[in-house]
């Protein structure tokens, strides 16, 4: 009886693992685009963080859609990323930012340049975090430099 309540336990738990991977779309394969899985969400409380990148370019364009029937705010910090041996490593620590507050009407967005260009070639992650009713949401989208 012990033994089979294990083998249930694994079971259930190789099954639970199972459900959680997410493949990556074919077309997503076929386009070329980055193969990193992004933990933090594009989408927040009806926020949307995208950025674009211009080829062969050393600045990208942050913006942060605000798809929400309230106004958001923001700052003018952000966090970059880049995915190095499996895992996320922060490449912009040392960059100071100047501390405002920018409100994102509903149905508006927000526009911010991003620096790349003492950046090697990678995937990279701009992290921004806003305020929707005094509540804090964090939004991410990944961008691949070449």
């Amino acid at each position: 009886m012990k033994y089979m309540k294990l083998f249930v336990m694994a079971s259930l738990l190789v099954l639970l693992a199972a459900c959680g991977s997410k493949p990556v779309p074919e077309e997503d394969i076929k386009n070329g685009a980055p193969q990193v899985e992004n933990d933090i969400p594009a989408e927040e409380a009806g926020v949307k963080a995208e950025v674009k990148l211009e080829e062969a370019s050393d600045e990208a364009q942050f913006i942060l859609r605000n798809g929400s029937e309230q106004e958001v705010g923001t700052g003018t910090a952000y966090s970059l990323e880049k995915w190095n041996d499996g895992k996320w490593e922060k490449v912009n620590s040392d960059q100071m930012f100047t501390e405002q507050m920018i409100l994102v009407k509903a149905g508006e967005n927000y526009e911010q340049k991003i620096d790349l260009k003492d950046q090697d070639a990678g995937t990279y992650r701009v992290t921004k975090s806003f305020f929707e009713n005094e509540k804090k949401y964090v939004v991410a989208s990944v961008l691949d430099k070449k």
